[in-house]
């Protein structure tokens, strides 16, 4: 029988966390989001509806929030800093004209102000170092912070500290990883971090958890736990000026809708309360995510990166697990939400049986390895389908070869309805439609699925090797961060 080691410290992070612990105090949550882009032509309208729709979690989920403050592009400045796309706005013979003999960059593109109200300031890194001088410095022990960043992101220029990525900021500027750990450091003793992050590059950000964000350096002092869209070598999925949000697949799009019980568009879902507790963990949300959102993002969060710094696979030591060990045995050790993610991906990836671990190993590669081939090839399927319909039509008018041609225009204009026939008719367009309607290549989402599944196994092989290396000191420190993974949004 395995022996769980939770201490005290764990249960009452646990407690204060979740709203669960009787004659506990809560104290006060604070909320913190950084949102928009670098300049206006990088601030898409995704990044402005994620900040609203994290308010409308808010209020529906917390109607107390009353410690909120939101940081977004050049904040209350009048000028047009937000990237708006609606193609539905540009009649459709335009459309399909760009499309087919010209170029769909920009098209139905606009630019206005922000609409998210009551903002505080810009994104600019001084404006953020204040925000931590003067209301961060409030805050007392046992109250919380949660931090939300909807923004872009850059991986580290330096090779050397590859996970020191950064938060893009407002007017071309940045906030490195490490220099965001060090206004964290600021908070008073005792205050708790929760941070959901979604930019490109976000996974950098896991190493907050360390002291100046340098695992060498050992664990901060501070307890604090976040979950970020993707790791610290992969762009992020979503971010779009299209302002139909029906069509957003990024990671705060599923993360906010399992902790609130509804999408963005008002749609309810089944909430993902694994452990059948009556509360939807932030820990259930994130895997809720891993399991539910169809793109090219592989989500992380610190525990993981806890263990990939101190415990190990079992290589060369005889009492600690391999990470090819058998499906049976990872299931018996994971914990109710992380066999919910596993069984949950085996069935998208049709995997079976007891080896099922090598396998999904050996499909990835096999993927990786399909992937690279047809980069060498240049097979782009929707491209070539859009060049042949197009090598059609200009046989039917040769004078499509230039767009501002009298008979261009007149397809544009007069015999619109002309020119649309022709293209939906053609033989081919229903497949190029297809195609290039296709969010991503589903091997790049086929591939990132066996990546997750291969990270929550890992997670639950190394979480055991490390009771099995049985250093209390990290058990502790592991079970508080999963306790405060454990936390919940709702009092």
């Amino acid at each position: 029988m395995r022996r769980f080691l939770m201490p005290l410290l764990a249960i009452l992070c646990f407690a204060m966390l979740s709203g669960s612990g009787q004659g506990i105090a809560l104290a006060t949550d604070f909320f913190l989001t950084i949102g928009g882009g670098y300049a206006p032509s990088g601030n898409q309208a995704s990044l402005e509806n994620n900040v609203l729709y994290f308010q409308r979690v808010l209020r529906e989920v917390k109607p107390d929030a009353a410690n909120n403050d939101v940081y977004f592009s050049d904040g209350r400045s009048s000028g047009h800093d937000l990237q708006v796309m609606d193609p539905n706005s540009v009649p459709k013979a335009n459309r399909l004209m760009a499309e087919f003999f010209g170029s769909q960059s920009s098209l139905g593109l606009s630019y206005r102000n922000h609409q998210v109200p009551d903002v505080r300031g810009s994104t600019k890194p001084e404006n953020i170092r204040l925000w931590f001088e003067h209301v961060g410095d409030k805050m007392k022990s046992g109250d919380r912070l949660v931090l939300f960043v909807t923004a872009h992101g850059n991986g580290s220029r330096d090779q050397k500290t590859p996970f020191d990525t950064t938060i893009a900021t407002w007017n071309n500027t940045a906030i490195k990883m490490t220099e965001f750990v060090g206004m964290l450091d600021e908070l008073p003793d005792g205050v708790q971090v929760v941070a959901v992050m979604v930019q490109c590059h976000a996974g950098g950000f896991a190493r907050m958890i360390f002291n100046e964000g340098d695992p060498d350096k050992g664990l901060s002092k501070q307890q604090r736990c976040g979950f970020f869209a993707t790791v610290h070598d992969r762009p992020a999925a979503g971010c779009t000026a299209e302002v139909d949000e029906s069509s957003y697949v990024e990671y705060s799009t599923y993360f906010w809708a399992a902790l609130s019980g509804r999408t963005r568009t008002g749609e309810t879902i089944d909430l993902p309360d694994y452990n059948g507790d009556g509360v939807v963990s932030f820990d259930e949300a994130h895997a809720y995510t891993i399991l539910t959102a169809d793109t090219i993002d592989l989500p992380v969060k610190t525990s993981g990166e806890f263990l990939t710094q101190y415990s190990k696979f079992g290589d060369d030591d005889p009492k600690l697990l391999k990470n090819d060990a058998s499906y049976q045995t990872v299931l018996s050790l994971a914990t109710t939400t992380q066999r919910v993610v596993l069984e949950g991906l085996s069935k998208q990836l049709n995997l079976t049986g007891d080896n099922r671990l090598v396998d999904a190993w050996e499909q990835l590669e096999s993927l990786r390895d399909r992937g690279r081939s047809r980069r060498r090839r240049g097979d782009t399927s929707a491209g070539q389908l859009r060049g042949k319909i197009a090598s059609d039509l200009k046989k039917r008018w040769p004078e499509l070869a230039n767009v501002l041609n009298p008979v261009s225009v007149q397809l544009l204009t007069s015999r619109q309805r002309e020119f649309i026939d022709a293209i939906e008719n053609h033989e081919d367009y229903k497949r190029y439609r297809e195609l290039a309607d296709a969010s991503a290549p589903d091997d790049a989402k086929r591939r990132v699925k066996f990546d997750r599944f291969l990270r929550v196994a890992d997670n639950v092989l190394l979480a055991e090797n490390l009771r099995r290396i049985n250093d209390p000191q990290r058990i502790a420190q592991y079970e508080a961060l999963v306790a405060a993974e454990a936390g919940v949004l709702r009092d």
